[in-house]
């Protein structure tokens, strides 16, 4: 954050070095002053609620004045919605206020994309997202631990991780297995079965027009060939089931009504 300000030529916010940035003894208990609240916003969002460190970033305020001063503006933020037509693309750089919104909808709200979105106004589901993965690698690359109020938002960000994990995996090993199959099957995409004979392999035509393979059932069933004069539609029902029963050397399939 402090070289950010910096290129932003708010160096004048960043405490001063030596004592650790450390307020007087004497800290101002009167009204707020247009720096001390730049200063109040900059440690608000490095620190977030660990007021000792935003209290220590601001120098001229106590612990009790910059906790209420930040439920204050809490109430201002949860008060103030940006309007919808306000959003913003991608490539456009988050506004301080845009990310002290995050924070605060993500204490709320937690990993609800679609809350966090009305709550923060200006981005949609998916900048949010990969604004709190962003966030929360940062936490994870300093080494710093989340703040209690954020631990259950980050618990589902890293539930949420882990489940797209197993499912790009899932989706790589059935994409494996479709193309080592593919490849099995060579080029004419058969599947590498042989593909089902004609019915007319198990029928044998005798001169009575029955199934030879049939059962003693079936057989009577059957009727008699005809020929395309004499067929009417009650024979062409007829004939099509003699058509479709259809009986594999090694297993019955049955008859299709």
């Amino acid at each position: 954050y402090f070289k950010q300000l910096q290129r932003e030529g708010k160096g004048h916010l960043i405490p001063p070095p030596g004592k650790g940035g450390r307020p007087p003894k004497k800290p101002n208990t009167g009204t707020w002053q247009p720096d001390e609240h730049a200063r109040f916003l900059v440690g608000l969002e490095a620190h977030w609620r660990e007021w000792s460190l935003v209290k220590e970033h601001v120098r001229t305020k106590t612990k009790t004045q910059v906790r209420n001063r930040a439920n204050i503006y809490f109430r201002r933020l949860m008060q103030e919605r940006p309007l919808a037509a306000q959003k913003k693309k991608a490539s456009e750089p988050w506004t301080q206020e845009e990310r002290l919104r995050f924070l605060l909808g993500l204490e709320i709200h937690e990993c609800q994309w679609d809350q966090l979105t009305q709550f923060v106004g200006t981005r949609d589901a998916d900048q949010i997202a990969e604004h709190a993965r962003d966030y929360f690698q940062k936490i994870e690359r300093d080494g710093r631990e989340v703040q209690f109020y954020l631990k259950r938002a980050h618990a589902q960000w890293i539930q949420q991780q882990e489940q797209q994990q197993r499912r790009q995996e899932t989706h790589t090993s059935a994409s494996t297995s479709s193309k080592a199959i593919r490849s099995a099957e060579g080029d004419d995409g058969d599947g590498g079965i042989e593909s089902a004979p004609p019915a007319s392999i198990f029928m044998e035509e005798n001169s009575g027009g029955s199934v030879g393979t049939l059962c003693d059932d079936d057989a009577a069933l059957a009727p008699p060939a005809m020929g395309m004069e004499d067929l009417d539609s009650d024979a062409i029902k007829k004939q099509l089931y003699v058509d479709l029963v259809y009986i594999d050397s090694n297993r019955e399939w049955g008859r299709y009504d």
